[in-house]
């Protein structure tokens, strides 16, 4: 578990919980807007072209978020994934797994960890 979680943990994230939040869409335990942030999250990663012009999503968003929260979710989605790649390329702090792609099957480097 990463130590920076420890507060979500205490307020009932369950470590389970945590651990399927890839599974986001199958397992019911998210709310709607929980899972557009996740899917946010994933497609900002992996379709971020596609992304910008999906009017069907933004209207979805748009339904559940203010503005600000976009640009916070949007700006918070952003850092994370500059950090990681970041932390990637000097070799820092590998010990979660890097994804190139959100399917496995396509790289076979998916599970595994630095």
């Amino acid at each position: 578990m990463d130590t920076r979680s420890a507060s979500a943990m205490q307020q009932g994230l369950e470590e389970d919980l945590y651990h399927r939040v890839s599974e986001y869409e199958e397992i019911g335990a998210f709310t709607v807007p929980e899972k557009l942030a996740a899917e946010m999250a994933e497609r900002f990663v992996f379709d971020h072209v596609n992304l910008k012009d999906d009017e069907e999503y933004w209207a979805q968003v748009k339904e559940n978020f203010t503005d600000q929260q976009i640009l916070e979710l949007v700006a918070l989605i952003g850092f994370c994934l500059g950090m990681g790649r970041l932390l990637a390329v000097l070799d820092i702090a590998n010990d979660c797994p890097v994804n190139r792609t959100a399917d496995p099957e396509k790289d076979p480097t998916y599970f595994v960890h630095g």
